[in-house]
């Protein structure tokens, strides 16, 4: 039997669950060395997520907690109407019981919650054409424009005088309402030569909220966008799959 301490339970949630729990139902947190961390893939697979938070454990080398419903785990812990719970690592389930609440959430066998097969350090290690940030005020306005540009799925990035654009719109349909917002004033590295698409419905999966600011690195060649930023004491990297034109 081990222990994992969640200090701020609030912060933890927010901050770090449903983030994950964005993406995918399931996953795999994995516990090593006082960190949690979580490599989770969107359904279609077009958004992987790293989430990694500090925890307070005395758990010994490496630790994979298969959780088979993150959502659920979420409204346990909600339930609670404490901000620190001392939770309990069994054999096949997390337990808690402090004398006025008391649950146990079981968890899967090893190889049944399967993680994404790709190594989000190399994809963090290549050559980027461009590099830029966005403010998370930029992105709500942005997303505030879906309710006029409904018709598309798509969300295109380009350059334009020095500025980098978000525009909601489809280029491959005639006729189709857009909209687009500068999001960020300045960029570094090459210009954005052809407007790089993502599935806009994917894109809204990410939480940005209480981000302040995200740093986003594009690779034009191999059409992968990585956006890393902090949410509290977690930190989350997502690497993007752009659309084929």
């Amino acid at each position: 039997m081990a222990y994992l301490k969640v200090k701020n339970k609030k912060d933890y949630i927010s901050n770090f669950l449903s983030p994950v729990s964005n993406l995918n139902d399931s996953c795999i947190l994995k516990i090593r060395d006082n960190k949690m961390v979580c490599v989770i893939a969107s359904n279609d697979a077009t958004i992987i997520c790293k989430a990694e938070t500090d925890i307070e454990t005395d758990i010994n080398g490496e630790v994979n907690l298969n959780i088979p419903d993150i959502k659920k785990l979420i409204r346990v812990l909600e339930i609670l109407s404490v901000q620190e719970v001392d939770l309990k690592l069994n054999n096949n389930n997390l337990s808690f019981n402090n004398g006025e609440y008391k649950f146990k959430y079981h968890l899967l066998d090893d190889g049944i919650v399967k993680e994404p097969a790709i190594n989000i350090e190399k994809v963090n290690q290549l050559q980027f054409d461009t590099e830029f940030k966005v403010k998370e005020s930029n992105f709500s306005t942005l997303f505030k424009g879906s309710s006029f540009a409904s018709e598309t799925s798509k969300l295109y990035f380009y350059e334009e005088e020095g500025k980098i654009f978000g525009e909601l719109g489809d280029k491959t349909r005639h006729n189709t309402d857009n909209f687009v917002c500068n999001i960020s004033s300045e960029y570094i590295g090459k210009q954005i030569e052809k407007p790089l698409p993502v599935n806009f419905e994917s894109f809204r999966l990410l939480s940005f909220n209480g981000s302040g600011e995200i740093e986003f690195k594009i690779n034009t060649q191999m059409g992968v966008m990585t956006c890393s930023f902090s949410k509290g004491e977690v930190n989350l990297i997502y690497v993007i799959s752009a659309l084929i034109n």
